[in-house]
């Protein structure tokens, strides 16, 4: 499993920075890699190739890493099976993906497992920067409002932003990934509100994700599985060619 090292006041890391980042990257072709690595240093960042998930593993749970760019295509890798086991650990940095396969399916898919952009090959490294700025800015806003926000209580249960904790009225902690508990918490601090599919999606990735109706209802689907096996089925409704609901009372 990817952990994040244990920051020394017991609170999730520290604001990403947009100039000096640590940067991951996993890509199997060399020429990117090498060409990424030089442009990105260029601008300042600090660049870790690493060759496998093993690698990537690794340097994420020893040092401090800001984003982690991944080759979905890299050789002998379940790139996303990696990206998903990142997506369950809080406090893994965020995750930009690269593929050479640019469907509207692939980019869902990558969305409805954590990841926190998707940019098609062949790129402009100039995008790759501006969207990498962009995540990184993400991360400390979203950091940012984490620690200012309130720990939220409904119908006995417990959601804590800052330490990604979320406990149902037993008191027993519900495994959720990431990207599952930004959208338990966008919904709960919309309770009582309907919330359309594109507005939970850019409150869970950001203004610039597109809009993928279908990505929303199978992440939906998916964090209402894993409510009701805590007898949390009616805290989410349907309102239908509206969006969602958050039924309990904050």
């Amino acid at each position: 499993m990817i952990t994040a090292p244990a920051p020394a006041n017991g609170y999730e890391p520290a604001m990403r920075r947009t100039h000096d980042a640590r940067i991951a990257l996993l890509d199997e072709d060399q020429q990117t890699r090498d060409m990424l690595r030089e442009y990105l240093e260029g601008q300042g960042m600090h660049v870790v190739p690493v060759a496998n998930g093993t690698e990537l593993r690794q340097l994420v749970s020893q040092e401090p890493i800001d984003a982690v760019i991944l080759d979905v295509m890299a050789r002998g890798e379940d790139s996303l099976g990696l990206l998903r086991e990142m997506a369950e650990q809080p406090g893994t940095p965020p995750v930009m993906l690269l593929s050479a396969v640019a469907s509207d399916i692939d980019r869902i898919v990558g969305l409805e497992l954590g990841a926190d952009d998707y940019l098609a090959k062949p790129f402009n490294p100039r995008e790759l920067l501006a969207r990498l700025r962009v995540v990184l800015r993400r991360g400390n806003a979203a950091t940012a409002r984490a620690a200012a926000t309130p720990v939220l209580t409904f119908a006995g249960w417990v959601l804590d932003p800052t330490f990604y904790v979320v406990r149902d009225a037993a008191g027993r902690d519900v495994d959720l990934t990431s990207g599952e508990f930004k959208l338990l918490h966008a919904l709960a601090v919309h309770a009582g509100q309907v919330v359309s599919r594109e507005a939970l999606l850019r409150l869970v990735h950001g203004d610039e994700a597109e809009a993928f109706d279908r990505a929303i209802d199978v992440a939906v689907s998916r964090l209402r599985a894993k409510l009701v096996r805590h007898g949390g089925g009616a805290l989410i409704r349907t309102v239908r060619g509206e969006g969602y609901l958050f039924a309990a009372r904050i």
